[in-house]
């Protein structure tokens, strides 16, 4: 675990990370670095789009370079790495990436100095053992605090806990604002805009972090009949358009005040997002960016640890049911997110909307 010295112009290979919040998780850490080594480059490696566009704009990483690893296969993907040895000093494996994929893709970047972590579970299957600067994971920090650790193998001391961020356009915003008026959605002080993410990743059966979708038109009846001007959007990919209008039909009195989200890819999403009052959503990707938008956010948690994932920010609040006791179970590994206690996740069926309503009343009055 030795530190190394700061040499001059250094050139760091950040790797893939698997979804939105992941690498929203380590904008912190990105700031950290241009700030304290300015005369370092940064690139990033992305395996999805949209994880790209999340950082696109953003001032402290100088290339993002997507390819797309899963279309393409093991093969191809290796082939790319290959192509990528002798132009980078330091591989950073930000966490969590307890994937045999990651760290193999970090050997054969040919990196002198592989950074990353060591893990509770899996660790050697995973092949943890092919970076050469490593830290265990520790159980009581949040994930942007274990990026932040990662920065003293790069000499950096005491690196500051920011936020989270995400750069939009000017342009992006006028379209956003556009949309809303397009739809009838004022945006005066009196009409909060409430926004709604009732899906997740479907990857590794991450379905089962979802609220009930009854229990978001409920919530939404109740807001509507406290706070008459309110105005709803339900935002998802077009795999949860099926959800989105279960939600919509599912009310009553705030029904026609609801809204499905359908737009042209993450950063319009973004743009959206921002507009909102008030952000209420399962563990998702949504939610970190939510966040890091400073949206005020709910975070709606079952079988994942909000130790590790909650929102990261100031005007965020938690809701979980500590009456379930056997949450959280879930650890960074491979393997699918399952009930370990074939319980059917009452860790999420345990909460009522009437929990979520007073944890949302709690960061906006209404």
């Amino acid at each position: 675990m030795d530190r190394m010295d700061k040499p001059k112009n250094m050139k760091i290979l950040a790797l893939p990370l698997y979804g939105i919040g992941d690498v929203l998780m380590t904008t912190p850490a990105l700031r950290n670095i241009k700030e304290k080594l300015p005369s370092a480059s940064l690139t990033y490696l992305h395996m999805f789009k949209t994880t790209r566009d999340v950082l696109i704009k953003n001032p402290n990483v100088d290339e993002n370079i997507y390819f797309p690893f899963l279309e393409a296969g093991r093969l191809a993907g290796a082939r790319f790495i290959l192509g990528l040895r002798g132009r980078y000093d330091i591989a950073i494996n930000f966490y969590p990436s307890n994937r045999r994929d990651y760290n193999l893709a970090s050997f054969l970047s040919g990196c002198p100095v592989r950074i990353g972590h060591t893990y509770v579970k899996r660790n050697i299957k995973e092949l943890n053992f092919l970076k050469n600067r490593t830290f265990m994971e520790d159980d009581n920090l949040h994930n942007v605090e274990e990026n932040l650790r990662l920065l003293g193998f790069l000499g950096i001391k005491d690196p500051c806990p920011y936020p989270m961020e995400i750069f939009l356009t000017e342009e992006e915003e006028k379209e956003a604002a556009l949309w809303l008026r397009e739809k009838g959605i004022s945006e005066d002080e009196k009409a909060l805009i409430v926004g709604f993410h009732p899906g997740t990743s479907a990857f590794k059966e991450h379905v089962n972090k979802r609220w009930p979708a009854q229990r978001f038109s409920v919530l939404i009846d109740m807001i509507a009949a406290i706070s008459p001007a309110s105005r709803f959007l339900i935002f998802g990919g077009t795999e949860e358009a099926g959800i989105k209008e279960d939600i919509k039909r599912g009310c009553s009195r705030g029904a026609s005040r609801v809204r499905a989200v359908d737009t042209r890819g993450i950063r319009q999403t973004a743009a959206l997002m921002k507009r909102c009052g008030l952000f209420i959503s399962n563990d998702s990707g949504l939610m970190h960016l939510s966040a890091a938008l400073k949206v005020p956010t709910v975070g709606i948690f079952g079988p994942t640890n909000p130790g590790w994932v909650s929102p990261w920010g100031e005007r965020t609040k938690v809701v979980q049911n500590p009456g379930a006791g056997c949450e959280p179970c879930f650890r960074y590994s491979p393997e699918p997110l399952q009930c370990r206690k074939k319980y059917d996740f009452r860790c999420l069926q345990g909460i009522s909307a009437e929990e979520v309503l007073e944890a949302a009343r709690s960061l906006v009055p209404f």
